[in-house]
């Protein structure tokens, strides 16, 4: 179809950004202050645009932002009064990405403050991460994090959160408790916090320690499920071992937070996933850190063009410190790279059955870097056999779904916020891609990679 130049129209008060003049679309579209930035309505011109239906790149001519909402797609007769143009001259725009685990911290060694907590998810815009899931967060970070995006909401991601991650007396966890109304009080606490989600550890970690962690029992575990359910939270369980996620699938689990690394996925396991409508997220980037953290660290580097996350802290991931500090932590870790095949296997095994499976980092645990490992964990899942459009349907539209978020954000679709990352590449051919971000929207507000 053909596509009038919006160059030549009449509308008033436009004013016009064309992409490839990086520094000048800074000066020109930077001039107003992030707090003031989201109600300024913007156009955006002459781009391709990531359509989660097909999951193919679409022509697209015109996108009106309003109020921090997509209020035109393609709509020629749409009158934008007021608007801001950005003419991206055959970008691509890509909706906001989702890490649906990501732990507050940078992945180093060296304890954080909690200012600097804040400060960190913040950056997370940097590489098009417009929401959060934490799965395990201290308290006083979690008070903190909420307040800073309840008085700035479109200055950080959209945050979801389980609050502290409970897990039984001598096992794996932050909220530990050996009984059924120790389970319940740990959750109604978590709850009172603002958790969205519970999460519950059932992961003895023999396969890395020699030695296994106590569980909960079956009946605790299903105790525990069941009231989550009844005040209306669903559970997310982690736990690595096809065994123990059938265990937590059958007491009601509504997701298997970490990949499985140990046995086979079969067909029973398939049935139960896809009879609880349980999530899955394979948290590649993760074991692939523990594996060999130097060539991980060189992985998610390549990633952060810019080294927002300092030279020195790759440097310092890609020590033998770093080795040894594993080899420390659990005594079995170098045995991970014998399970890799299997790990894949079974992500491919749940997505090739239509399980609903999204994407994962594990961000800020050691060794795996925020912001960067999300995209490093779409690039594996990409060497694992997927294309890239797949990858980013799971990092967008399959996450928004998993957090019943899709009402809000996953697609660009009009009367969805615009949470949207624009490049210069088109990313359904390369997850590399992404190193061309130039932009990230936040609820409508505009961020340019060069403020971080």
């Amino acid at each position: 179809m053909h596509r009038k130049s919006l160059h030549n129209t009449t509308r008033p008060h436009r004013r016009f950004i064309s992409f490839p003049m990086y520094l000048l679309a800074i000066a020109l579209v930077i001039t107003t202050s992030p707090a003031n930035a989201q109600s300024d309505p913007l156009q955006i011109v002459n781009f391709s645009y990531f359509d989660s239906y097909s999951k193919t790149m679409a022509s697209g001519s015109s996108l009106v932002i309003e109020e921090g909402k997509i209020t035109s797609l393609n709509d020629e007769s749409y009158v934008c009064g007021g608007c801001r143009v950005i003419d991206l001259a055959g970008g691509f725009i890509v909706p906001g990405l989702i890490d649906l685990h990501q732990h507050l911290g940078n992945g180093g060694f060296a304890d954080i403050d909690t200012n600097t907590r804040v400060s960190l998810f913040h950056k997370n815009l940097y590489w098009g991460i417009t929401s959060v899931f934490n799965p395990s967060i201290p308290s006083e970070v979690h008070k903190s994090l909420r307040t800073a995006v309840s008085k700035m909401p479109s200055r950080y991601p959209r945050f979801l959160t389980a609050g502290r991650h409970i897990g039984p007396e001598g096992g794996w966890g932050d909220f530990k408790t050996a009984t059924v109304g120790g389970l319940k009080a740990a959750i109604n606490a978590q709850i009172r916090a603002g958790a969205n989600v519970i999460k519950l550890s059932y992961d003895d970690k023999a396969w890395l320690t020699g030695k296994a962690l106590p569980l909960f029992s079956e009946k605790a575990l299903t105790s525990a499920i069941s009231y989550a359910h009844q005040r209306e939270r669903r559970v997310f369980v982690h736990t690595t071992q096809v065994s123990l996620a059938k265990n937590a699938l059958r007491a009601g689990a509504d997701a298997i937070t970490t990949g499985l690394i140990i046995g086979n996925v079969d067909p029973q396991l398939i049935s139960l996933m896809k009879g609880r409508r349980a999530a899955y997220m394979a948290t590649l980037s993760a074991f692939a850190a523990i594996e060999d953290n130097s060539k991980s660290a060189e992985r998610q580097k390549s990633y952060d063009p810019d080294l927002v996350n300092g030279s020195s802290l790759y440097s310092s991931l890609s020590s033998p410190i770093m080795r040894q500090n594993w080899r420390d932590w659990y005594p079995f870790s170098y045995l991970v790279s014998r399970y890799q095949k299997t790990l894949q296997n079974n992500t491919k095994k749940l997505i090739d059955a239509g399980v609903n499976v999204g994407m994962g980092s594990d961000a800020g645990t050691p060794g795996v870097v925020l912001g960067s490992a999300l995209i490093d964990e779409m690039q594996r899942h990409v060497d694992m056999g997927l294309r890239p459009a797949d990858a980013i349907y799971m990092a967008t539209m399959a996450n928004a779904r998993i957090l019943f978020l899709n009402q809000q954000t996953g697609s660009i679709e009009v009367g969805k916020d615009a949470d949207l990352v624009l490049m210069a590449e088109d990313p359904t051919q390369s997850i590399g891609a992404f190193r061309s971000i130039r932009y990230t929207l936040r609820g409508g507000q505009l961020f340019s990679r060069q403020e971080f």
